[in-house]
């Protein structure tokens, strides 16, 4: 490859990392660290600098340091919210992560995905403090005490999760009169023993789902059981899920004729454990999620549960804020207007069957 090809595919990595917004978490590196990165020599690397340079997409500073020029800052229009989040496989957690990055997309800025594992990264707190703002996903049971003065003093927003008790604005995605919705389908569908399973980790938001089971159940009179599980972080509920199920049946320890998970994972694995064992789900057992992810609808049996809600404005309200002046004003916990019940065919009429009789 000749040498001018070399240096202008230096220039275009460049300037495609500025636009994604690379930078915003590491410092701008030197001319030798980006030959290495890019696999080039040393000159190589200078002479696609110095163009750059030229063209007003780098500058020197006074020591000599190189960052990205305000002038193309304008020009290219780089990604300046970060969307942290927990670095683990969930389809719900893509399903998120595509929603806000549509959004912002939709409002001319590019988003920039940051995963994280645990809280003491220095990867959170160079987020929070370098982007102009910053959404993130929590996990575990609480935030540590240390990073809640960076991210008060800083634009952020925790999405799926209250935690407005310690100063952050929040997105609550479903509100209790919508998950109480499913709870309602399975009651008006004759179910009077219903259970819940969760494998999730605990968190905020799983204790308040299984509160909201609780208060549900006392309010209706229904009778039910609490199977809790919950799954190491970073693992798959699903397994656990699937296990919990699977011990439930074969040694008869409930007698529910419907079964709500926490979240879609734990409906998914009770939903392979009963049809393992010759149970018709949607017949002889009612087994729904609080909320489905996106191949739920396809599953055979499709799966009973809320849809995500549509989070336009309440991001409206996030993205306001991050690019005004004005303090963050009104109440801190947004929550979307609605979460469409999805009606899937994992769900059914209660009939006496010989699941009443062995459950």
């Amino acid at each position: 490859m000749p040498a001018q090809a070399k240096y202008t595919e230096v220039m275009s990595v460049i300037k495609r990392r500025i636009r994604e917004g690379d930078y915003l978490l590491n410092k701008f590196p030197g001319e030798r660290k980006i030959a290495e990165e890019t696999g080039v020599s040393y000159m190589t690397a200078r002479k696609a600098v110095t163009e750059l340079i030229d063209k007003k997409v780098l500058q020197r500073g006074p020591t000599g340091a190189l960052d990205v020029h305000p002038a193309y800052t304008k020009r290219a229009n780089p990604a300046q919210v970060v969307f942290l989040y927990p670095a683990y496989a969930s389809a719900y957690l893509t399903q998120l992560r595509g929603l806000v990055s549509d959004f912002a997309q939709k409002r001319g800025l590019a988003l920039r995905p940051v995963q994280f594992v645990h809280w003491d990264e220095t990867t959170v707190v160079e987020a929070v403090e370098q982007a102009r703002a910053t959404l993130v996903i929590p996990y575990g049971p609480e935030i540590p005490q240390r990073l809640l003065e960076p991210f008060r003093e800083n634009k952020v927003v925790i999405l799926d999760g209250d935690f407005t008790r310690d100063g952050l604005p929040s997105i609550r995605l479903f509100k209790r009169q919508c998950i109480e919705r499913v709870y309602e389908h399975l009651y008006t569908l004759g179910h009077r023993r219903i259970d819940c399973l969760n494998t999730q980790h605990r968190n905020p938001e799983i204790d308040r789902r299984i509160e909201i089971w609780e208060r549900w159940r006392e309010k209706r009179g229904v009778q039910g059981m609490l199977w809790d599980d919950p799954a190491p972080v970073f693992t798959d509920p699903t397994v656990v899920a699937y296990r919990s199920m699977a011990r439930i049946l074969d040694e008869k320890q409930s007698k529910a004729t419907a079964i709500v998970g926490t979240t879609c994972p734990a409906a998914i694995g009770a939903l392979r454990a009963s049809w393992e064992r010759g149970v018709r789900v949607g017949r002889e057992l009612s087994i729904a999620a609080i909320n489905i992810e996106p191949p739920a609808e396809f599953f055979c049996p499709s799966i009973t549960g809320l849809n995500t809600p549509d989070l336009s404005e309440v991001l409206e309200r996030c993205f306001d804020w991050f690019f005004g002046r004005a303090s963050w004003s009104g109440p801190q916990l947004l929550e979307p207007t609605d979460s469409p019940l999805f009606t899937g065919e994992s769900t059914g009429k209660h009939v006496r069957t010989r699941v009443d009789a062995s459950l």
